[in-house]
């Protein structure tokens, strides 16, 4: 699945609060790509409003990570 097609589904899985088919969409993505900040962060963002903040963390600090290493 391609990166902008999981991004999009998986917001629209969030706005109906189907947040775990969500996670799904963006695990799958992450096996072809797995460093990636945008999917990284939003499966944070994800386990944040799952009530995973303890797996929400390291998610969201590799994203901010890569993307730090993206920008330079």
């Amino acid at each position: 699945m391609k990166i902008n097609s999981a991004l999009e589904i998986s917001e629209r899985l969030v706005s109906w609060r189907m947040l775990d088919d969500a996670s799904d969409v963006l695990l799958r993505c992450l096996d072809a790509h797995p460093f990636h900040p945008k999917l990284l962060h939003r499966l944070g963002r994800i386990r944040l409003a799952q009530g995973r903040p303890k797996e929400a963390a390291p998610l969201l600090e590799q994203a901010l990570a890569h993307h730090r290493l993206m920008e330079s």
